[in-house]
């Protein structure tokens, strides 16, 4: 599962749909992976289902494709799906579509939305404190192994409230020391 949405999962939202639309309007600048052809669905439709799923409990790829699926027509149309002005329908992608729509996202401009909404509700919390403590750590994307190919390393820097503030991606783990200082 993508990082940003790990990220919501760990949240407490008494409210996960209406975060979900709030959480819409961070996703507008996102780069759709999408060829211009191909796009039947609002990228930002799909990802807000996704986060709306992933806020009211899915854990997985499968579980949110599963939830946009069972949603209900009003849920759909306020993440920003289309009614069908002949059917009064609401037509979702399909669960391999989900999975591989989420999967070609760019994950540091995903992680940046995301980070930017956490921190819009986040500010309250913040307010009293002058000193803020951020722990930087680097490691290996899991599954990116594979012969022919380096390993993906990532490097994040997380408040200690649980809050990633980013992540980018790194040559290598030689490359970590020389980065978290910029």
């Amino acid at each position: 599962m993508l990082r940003g949405l790990e990220q919501l999962a760990r949240t407490r939202s008494p409210q996960p749909l209406p975060d979900a639309v709030c959480l819409t309007r961070f996703l507008s600048g996102l780069p759709d992976p999408r060829d211009r052809r191909g796009r039947r669905f609002p990228l930002a439709a799909v990802v807000s289902a996704a986060a709306a799923g992933v806020l009211a409990g899915a854990r997985s790829l499968t579980a949110i494709a599963e939830w946009i699926a069972d949603a209900p027509r009003w849920v759909l149309t306020a993440v920003g799906f289309e009614t069908d002005p002949f059917s009064k329908t609401v037509t979702v992608p399909r669960p391999t579509t989900v999975m591989r729509l989420l999967g070609r996202l760019d994950g540091d401009a995903f992680d940046t939305a995301v980070c930017a909404f956490l921190r819009s509700g986040d500010d309250s919390r913040q307010a009293g404190t002058q000193w803020r403590a951020v722990a930087v750590d680097g490691k290996v994307l899991r599954g990116s192994r594979v012969p022919g190919r380096r390993a993906v390393w990532l490097l994040a820097a997380m408040d200690h409230c649980g809050t990633v503030l980013g992540q980018r991606q790194i040559a290598d783990k030689s490359d970590e020391t020389p980065r978290s200082s910029r």
